[in-house]
């Protein structure tokens, strides 16, 4: 049985997390770690050096073989694994769901900026930078807002079925809104229609944050004196 090394809670674990129970994925054993205080990486004798970069989630399959990036991992499953189509059944559906993932992974990137250069959370791990927080959030809030033009009126992020979209889509916006209290901008409707609908879904887990990260990380944008603009 491959085994998942992960914790309870970020937006890369919970792709994972989300993604294994809308595929019904039962044969994979979770390992769930603690996360280390006062760290941006895992030590290597936690991780098992299975990782070169210090970071979680990582699956080991059963033939040996390593995946320690959340998008390599879903990607990875999908091409191993039975269960539904999580990417799309055509090229034209599966471009979709390519293009639409990334958008998302790139708005989750620029959220790590500002977090990690704003957030009282970080303060003694990363540069304070008020520059920095500030073109993160810009960059965050504009691929919501391309992510809102490119999803129009379908049920789901990238079409009619859940992909792998929805899982990046729904623990990325899970966490800023949940642990930091970054809400989606409101001139993206069709972004916070489908967040209201997808959170009901049983594969998504309640939170499960630190409380003491979490009473000093939310508030971000009050932190960094940053206000969503239309």
């Amino acid at each position: 049985m491959p085994k998942l090394y992960n914790f309870a809670f970020g937006p890369y674990p919970q792709r994972v997390t989300i993604y294994l129970a809308e595929k019904g994925l039962s044969d994979v054993e979770l390992v769930r770690l603690e996360p280390p205080r006062g760290r941006t990486n895992w030590p290597p004798s936690v991780i098992k050096g299975l990782s070169p970069n210090g970071s979680l989630p990582i699956i080991v399959d059963d033939d040996g073989t390593v995946v320690g990036q959340s998008l390599a991992i879903l990607e990875y499953l999908e091409d191993t694994r039975g269960g539904p189509n999580m990417r799309g059944k055509t090229p034209k559906d599966r471009a979709r769901t390519r293009e639409v993932t990334t958008v998302l992974d790139e708005a989750l990137t620029f959220f790590g900026i500002w977090a990690r250069h704003g957030s009282r959370l970080n303060r003694g791990a990363d540069r304070e930078s008020q520059e920095a927080a500030e073109i993160g959030a810009e960059r965050y809030f504009q691929r919501l807002r391309l992510a809102e033009r490119m999803i129009g009126d379908a049920e789901f992020i990238a079409g009619n079925t859940v992909t792998t979209a929805d899982c990046v889509a729904m623990a990325s916006l899970h966490f800023t809104l949940g642990f930091y209290g970054v809400p989606i901008p409101s001139d993206c409707p069709r972004l916070s229609d489908w967040y209201a609908r997808f959170s009901l879904r049983p594969s998504v887990p309640p939170p499960d944050y630190p409380p003491e990260q979490h009473a000093i990380a939310l508030g971000l944008m009050a932190q960094t004196g940053i206000r969503i603009r239309s």
